[in-house]
């Protein structure tokens, strides 16, 4: 049960919440400010996902030695 619970869950997170959020501003349902405050959170999260892991990749290569003679 408790996989199930955890298999929707990502669902929600996934697909649901997306797609409301795509059809409330392609519907002009919610306000322009919320519309634009969507966009800068998805630009910030996006840039955050990319440096953090190419901060993490380059820090496995450093501690595995992966570069060094």
């Amino acid at each position: 049960m408790n996989n199930f619970v955890n298999m929707l869950l990502v669902i929600v997170a996934t697909v649901v919440i997306p797609l409301a959020v795509l059809l409330g501003i392609w519907a002009d349902i919610l306000p322009q400010t919320v519309q634009i405050a969507i966009g800068l959170a998805g630009v910030g999260l996006a840039a955050a996902f990319i440096i953090v892991g190419n901060l993490y990749l380059m820090w496995s290569d450093i501690k595995t030695g992966r570069y060094s003679k």
